[in-house]
């Protein structure tokens, strides 16, 4: 404000030739003034501005995601038995686990094979070989051990539900039945009938399950 008084006071009393360089000074200090303003103001920062955020690097994939891949949602292929509730196979990452059935312990804790855990892994074996081993599977998750957790099917003809034959047998029971499947929301019931009739038969391994003699 200062200077802009003075530019003006500098050009109302300039006179003569004297005077004409005068204006000309006066009006350079009066365009300096009045511009100086506007380029502080454009160039001055807003007092209640944030700060702009740093870029953040995109999160990255954690547990079973990490280790095998993202979770796909289906797979077929020959597979074979690893136990009674698990298939291994080519092209898999890592072994897939029959949704809603648990077997029997392949090995006991000194390692020895267990009579009930043969039984289970040669009925699962049995099975697949009347499709040339040839199955195809639809993945609900990851279980904790990392493995694929899926309902399979013999890719035949007319398809035959491993987890619900298995169950019917006698030699695994019902595991997690809770855990509902979207593609079928009735198949924990189903399996559910299915080893309720197998143990009413008392077939497979159950007379040993109910203690009998």
């Amino acid at each position: 404000m200062i200077v802009l008084l003075r530019a003006i006071g500098l050009y109302l009393a300039s006179n003569g030739s004297h005077g004409r360089r005068m204006k000309r000074l006066a009006l350079a200090a009066l365009s300096v003034a009045l511009l100086a303003p506007a380029a502080l103001a454009q160039n001055a920062k807003p007092s209640g501005a944030a700060p702009a955020a740093p870029a953040t690097a995109p999160a990255k994939p954690s547990g079973c995601t990490a280790s095998h891949g993202a979770l796909p949602q289906n797979w077929s292929g020959q597979a074979f038995a690893l136990d009674g509730e698990t298939l291994g196979g080519s092209g898999l990452k890592t072994p897939l686990r029959i949704w809603g059935v648990q077997a029997p312990a392949l090995r006991d804790a000194s390692r020895v094979e267990t009579v009930p855990g043969m039984l289970a892994r040669a009925t699962l074996e049995d099975l697949l070989s009347r499709a040339d081993h040839k199955v195809k599977c639809r993945i609900a998750r990851y279980d904790s051990e990392c493995r694929l957790v899926a309902q399979c099917a013999l890719d035949e003809a007319q398809p035959i539900d491993l987890g619900g034959a298995m169950l019917a047998s006698g030699v695994v029971y019902g595991h997690e039945l809770d855990e509902p499947l979207s593609w079928e929301p009735r198949a924990a019931q189903r399996y559910a009938d299915a080893e309720y009739e197998a143990r009413k038969a008392r077939k497979g391994t159950w007379p040993h399950w109910l203690g009998e003699k």
